[in-house]
Formats: structure tokens, sequence, C-alpha cells
């Protein structure tokens, strides 16, 4: 069984004011170095089998923050869900233009990929299995994994784990909150989210 302690990264520079999605990179702010730093300090009992990265800035350097001396494997598959037309469009916009595709917490619902031309909750959620089954054949017994994402893939991890199919129902994890979950060939459970 791995366990993977899942971080969303820290506050960066477009989190509160564009959509930012897999074609959006920017840097930590200073508030979300200290976030990192923050996670840091609870995870600093675990010693990882093995860290993963989004290879956007803002998830590179938190990951870089929590485990400076470890090596970090950055794979594409954990970039955050793919925003297409919308992605570094304002979010109060968005929200305003597209009313029908944003609940009232301003939580994504789908089909706005006829819009945006993004991508779809189906295939953001096969790449991610597809990181999972292929990273746990490879791991060790009882690996302990540090993995550093975004909010809305986080959100699709755990839909995957959970099968509620509907992504109203969670809010995205707060920027450097941990979720934790347990990953075998046979089974797939959420330990918690968003500590």
């Amino acid at each position: 069984m791995s366990t993977f302690y899942i971080v969303r990264h820290g506050q960066s520079i477009a989190n509160s004011q564009i959509m930012q999605g897999a074609m959006i990179d920017t840097p930590l702010t200073t508030t979300g170095q200290a976030q990192a730093h923050k996670t840091a300090a609870k995870l600093s009992q675990h010693n990882f089998t093995q860290v993963f990265a989004s290879p956007l800035l803002r998830a590179a350097q938190t990951a870089q923050i929590i485990v400076p001396k470890a090596t970090i494997t950055y794979d594409w598959r954990l970039r955050e869900f793919d925003y297409g037309l919308w992605d570094g469009q304002k979010t109060t916009q968005l929200w305003r233009e597209y009313a029908q595709f944003f609940d009232k917490n301003h939580n994504l619902l789908p089909g706005s990929q006829e819009y945006s031309h993004g991508e779809t909750h189906s295939q953001a959620k096969a790449r991610l299995l597809s990181f999972f089954d292929e990273t746990t054949q490879k791991l060790p017994q009882d690996a302990q994994v540090l993995l550093v994402s975004h909010g809305y893939t986080i959100k699709l991890i755990v839909d995957i784990i959970l099968g509620i199919d509907n992504l109203t129902a969670l809010d995205e994890p707060t920027n450097a909150g941990i979720t934790r979950i347990e990953w075998t060939s046979q089974s797939h459970t959420l330990k918690y989210f968003n500590r």
C-alpha cells in the first residue's frame, strides 16, 4: 500500500484574480511561501520514499520548500485542470458571463469545455489514474509519497477515490492544505482532506 500526502501549492500571484489552469504559470507570493513553510513543518516527521510535483512553477516551488534536499520528479499528469480559453481570464468576469457553469460557491460545473475548449473531467481523471496506477506499481511496499499539485486536480483525485461524480460537493483545498490517500491495486482510500 502506498500512502500519498497530497499538497496543494501555496498562494500564487494569480490565485485570487484569474482562472489559473494548466497554461498559466505564476510563482508563489510571499504568503504562498509562508504557507509552504508551515506545511513543511507539519510534514517534517515524514521520511518520504519519493516526491512528485506538477511542473508548473507554483507547485514546483512549493515542493522545493517542503523538501529542499529531496529529488523531485515532475510529472505533467499532475498539472492543473486545463481551462482552455478561460485560462488567464478574470474569474469575476467568467462567473458573470458563464454563470450557468458555476455554482454559488464558484465551483466549476460540467459542460464548460463546450465554451472554453478545455479539458473534460473524464480526460483529466484518465491522466491522473494513469499516474497513480503507473507510480504505485513501481513504488516499494508501504511507500510514503509527497505529491504537490493543484486545487482542482486534487478535487478530481478525491472524486476518483470516492466516486461522487459531483465536484460541487467538494470545495477546492486551501493553499498548502494536505490531503492523505492510500492506494493499492485493489483499493483507493481517502484518509483525510485539506488539513
